[in-house]
């Protein structure tokens, strides 16, 4: 079953992978989800450690910085897509680029929704709120 943010989050927390190698940008993000109960939220800043604990921490949302310094944001998302126990994650993409190309690369790698840094509280509480759509 898919963690959500509506009824589910009020009994169990949901967990959040956050991936950014800026950790002001990572650190934002955590900010604007508060600490309330419902947020288990960890951080990491580099697609090795991101692979390695998706694994451990099994996040119902990751949001995942496209351009880290050790692989691409893709390619850490088609990893990701491929291991079983990942198989009900959401997975956001963060990143700087408006361009259309690669939003239909995020696309194309599994990516339920494409966020453009620095993101909003509003952006991320409809982002929250929205069921699983992959395209």
């Amino acid at each position: 079953m898919r963690p959500s943010t509506g009824a589910l989050a009020e009994t169990t927390p949901v967990r959040v992978l956050i991936v950014d190698d800026n950790p002001d940008e990572a650190a934002g993000l955590a900010a604007m989800l508060g600490t309330a109960n419902h947020w288990e939220v960890h951080i990491v800043h580099s697609a090795a450690t991101a692979l390695a604990e998706a694994v451990k921490f099994l996040p119902g949302i990751i949001f995942l910085d496209i351009e880290l310094p050790d692989m691409s944001g893709y390619d850490v998302a088609r990893l990701l897509h491929q291991n079983a126990v990942l198989q009900n994650m959401r997975l956001i993409a963060l990143t700087d680029s408006i361009e259309h190309p690669a939003r239909e690369s995020a696309r194309t790698a599994g990516f339920e929704r494409y966020l453009v840094k620095p993101i909003t509280a509003i952006e991320l509480q409809k982002v929250l709120r929205e069921p699983l759509q992959r395209q």
